[in-house]
């Protein structure tokens, strides 16, 4: 069975912490490591955590002083992660119990497939499985244009020599970024499945407020010549790096790495 490392930044998340460390005790693959970058923890999240730990002891835990942008906490993250396999979970996103039991399974199965992807229902509420079911299947056409992967994605750590990172300009855009580089660089395969459940209630909980996601958003169709969704934020997004993904104080051009 292969270790499979999270990617969970985490900044005030103390109303959603509990709720997450039940899903992580309920998932069905044994050997998972949550790599969680924790940026200016309370007492009681800390409290929580470690309570946590002294039974399941998966959650290798970073405090940081301060709040650092969330590229630089998910590379943090990938940095210490020890498992071949990544994936991104958000503390406020819950996952289906078989979640990554079901992606590190595709991968283990299929040596050739660099990443994977599933279905996931978009909810209001933390804790509610109702909500808008997303079927992202015969999608493969949008890979390297859209953020199809979704919120609960799982790669291979080597395909990250190819594609680099996340870039630590984007605060919204983050993931997005990553997913259209795996795109370019590796082979993807969706597995018809729910994956989980992922927030909306207006703000990104688990990472930053998302009044960047359009300007974001349009820096990535800059950089990756996609349609342009809104022309309008074009100047805005200049003021971005658009031509390097920055990673550890180093800048790879983003044209050598799709």
């Amino acid at each position: 069975m292969t270790k499979v490392s999270t990617i969970t930044p985490c900044y005030r998340m103390e109303k959603y912490m509990e709720g997450f460390l039940v899903n992580l005790s309920e998932q069905t693959h044994s050997d998972i490591e949550v790599v969680m970058d924790h940026n200016d923890p309370s007492d009681e999240e800390v409290a929580m955590i470690e309570s946590y730990n002294e039974i399941y002891d998966n959650i290798f835990h970073i405090q940081v002083e301060g709040v650092d942008p969330i590229g630089i906490s998910m590379n943090r993250c990938i940095d210490n992660a020890s498992g071949d396999y990544l994936c991104i979970w958000n503390v406020d996103d819950l996952r289906t119990a078989d979640s990554i039991e079901q992606m590190a399974d595709a991968l283990d199965e299929n040596p050739d497939v660099d990443f994977v992807y599933g279905d996931f229902t978009i909810v209001p509420e933390f804790q509610t499985t109702q909500g808008q079911y997303v079927n992202n299947a015969d999608r493969e056409d949008e890979l390297k244009s859209g953020m199809v992967l979704g919120p609960f994605f799982m790669f291979r750590k080597s395909i990250l020599e190819k594609c680099k990172a996340f870039d630590e300009q984007l605060v919204s855009g983050a993931d997005y970024d990553l997913a259209i580089r795996l795109a370019y660089n590796g082979k993807g395969m969706h597995i018809p499945h729910n994956s989980g459940y992922y927030l909306n209630e207006g703000m990104g909980a688990s990472t930053r407020p998302n009044s960047k996601q359009p300007l974001e958003r349009t820096v990535i169709e800059m950089r990756y010549g996609i349609p342009v969704i809104e022309p309008h934020l074009e100047n805005a997004a200049r003021e971005y790096d658009i031509e390097n993904i920055h990673i550890n104080g180093e800048k790879y051009p983003a044209n050598q790495l799709v």
